[in-house]
C-alpha cells in the first residue's frame, strides 16, 4: 500500500518555476499542494489552473505558520527583492519549525560559484570568492545561515540549479527574440558552458523529494544531463526559429565596457540610504531618475542616424558566457535513484513548438519549407 503524500506548500507560487510546479499539480493530480502568494494581484497567472490560492508574505513567519500546518515540504520559490534573500529564508524555516513540517527545500542557485572556475567545486563547497551580483551575496548568505543551523526536526534541502529554461522562460525567448532581429550575440565563439537545467527536470526534483519516505538534509547542485555550451544552445534555438545561426555575432570578451551611466548607477543606488529611498519610490520617479542619468551621460542624437539592428550587450550575458566549467550534479540521482531527467533534444523540441505558436519563428524560411 503506497502512503499518502502530505500537502506540499509552494512559497512564491506565482514564479515561473512555481506556475510550472502548480499546473503539472492540476493535470496530473498526484501532488497534493498549497499554492501561496504575496499578493492578490499575483494570482492572475495561476486563475487558468483553477487552484486555490493561499495569501501569505515570505518575510513574515506568523502569516505562514497556519498556511503549512500539516504540509510535509515547504518549497522556496520565492523571487522577491535580492536583499530580501536571507531575512526571507530565516522567516520562513522558523514558520516551518512552529508548523512542525519536516522538510524545507530552498532554492538556491548556482550562480553562487560564479564562473565555476575552481576545478575541485562540488555539491558540499562553500561559495566564498569575490561576486559582483547581490543576488548571488544574497543567495551565499542563505545557504551559509541554513548550513549553520543545527540538525532539528526539520530537515533541509538546498538545491543550486543553473538557467532554468523551458517554454515561457526568459532563457529561451530573450535569446529566439535575438536571434530573429539579427542582434544574437556569443562571447569567444560562445565556448562557455552553459549551466541548464529545463523547469521539468528541475520539478522531476521536487517531486522525488515528495515522495521520498526518508528525504534527508543535503545539499545539490542540479542540471540537465548533458553538457551543453553557449554555442551549442543558441544554435538549437536557431534552428527550432528557422533562422540560420551562422547570422549570430562572435564577439571576443574585450567587447564588454561597462558604461559609464552603468557605473554610476551601480554606485549609486548601492549605497545604503540610496537603497533606503529607493524602495520608497514610485515607479514613475525611479523612470524619471533613468533617463536623466541616461541624458547626462549618452545624449539624445540631434541628428537623423541610419538605424541598423545592433546587440545590446550586457553584463550579465557576458559574465555567464564566460562560465569555465559545468558543475558536478549526479549526487542527487544518487541519493533518490527514482530521478528520470528528460533528454535536451526532446526539451528543446517541445520548446521550439511553444516559441512557434507565440510567433517566434522566421517567415520567410518557414514559407520556404512549406
Amino acid at each position: 500500500m503506497t502512503t499518502p503524500i502530505m500537502p506540499i506548500a509552494i512559497i512564491g507560487a506565482a514564479s515561473f518555476v512555481g506556475a510550472r510546479l502548480v499546473e503539472r499539480a492540476e493535470l496530473l493530480g498526484d501532488l497534493p499542494i498549497v499554492p501561496i502568494v504575496r499578493s492578490p494581484r499575483s494570482q492572475g497567472r495561476l486563475a487558468r489552473f483553477g487552484a486555490r490560492l493561499a495569501l501569505g508574505d515570505a518575510g513574515d513567519a506568523p502569516s505562514l505558520v497556519p498556511l503549512l500546518r500539516g504540509c510535509g515540504m515547504v518549497v522556496n520559490l520565492t523571487l522577491a527583492d535580492d536583499r530580501r534573500i536571507l531575512g526571507d529564508v530565516q522567516a520562513m524555516y522558523t514558520a516551518c519549525q512552529e508548523a512542525e513540517v519536516p522538510l524545507f527545500v530552498h532554492m538556491s542557485s548556482a550562480e553562487v560559484f560564479g564562473r565555476a572556475e575552481e576545478p575541485e567545486l562540488n555539491d558540499d563547497s562553500v561559495a566564498d570568492s569575490p561576486h559582483w551580483m547581490e543576488y548571488a551575496h544574497g543567495k551565499r548568505a542563505a545557504e551559509a545561515w541554513l548550513r549553520a543551523q543545527p540538525e532539528g526536526a526539520v530537515k533541509v534541502v538546498i538545491l543550486r540549479p543553473g538557467l532554468v529554461w523551458g517554454p515561457g522562460a526568459g532563457w529561451v525567448v530573450d535569446p529566439a527574440k535575438a536571434l530573429l532581429e539579427g542582434t544574437a550575440y556569443l562571447f569567444n565563439e560562445g565556448r562557455g558552458i552553459c549551466n541548464l537545467i529545463h523547469v521539468d527536470n528541475l520539478m522531476e526534483h521536487l517531486v522525488q523529494l515528495a515522495k521520498s519516505p526518508h528525504a534527508r538534509s543535503g545539499i545539490f547542485n542540479i542540471s540537465d544531463a548533458e553538457t551543453h555550451t553557449w554555442a551549442d544552445f543558441y544554435r538549437a534555438i536557431a534552428h527550432e526559429v528557422g533562422v540560420d545561426p551562422s547570422t549570430i555575432r562572435m564577439l571576443p570578451d574585450s567587447a564588454f565596457r561597462e558604461s559609464r551611466l552603468s557605473a554610476v548607477r551601480q554606485k549609486l543606488f548601492n549605497i545604503a540610504p540610496a537603497r533606503a529611498v529607493k524602495r520608497r519610490m514610485t515607479g514613475d520617479t525611479k523612470g524619471r531618475i533613468k533617463q536623466a542619468l541616461r541624458d547626462k551621460f549618452s545624449p539624445p542624437i540631434s541628428e537623423p542616424q541610419p538605424i541598423s539592428p545592433e546587440p545590446d550587450v550586457s553584463k550579465q550575458i557576458w559574465w555567464l558566457q564566460g562560465t569555465a566549467r559545468k558543475l558536478p550534479s549526479t549526487t542527487f540521482a544518487e541519493q533518490y535513484p527514482g530521478t528520470q531527467l528528460r533528454p535536451f533534444d526532446e526539451l528543446m523540441s517541445a520548446s521550439g513548438r511553444w516559441l512557434r505558436y507565440a510567433g517566434f519563428e522566421n517567415r520567410d524560411a518557414a514559407g520556404k519549407n512549406s
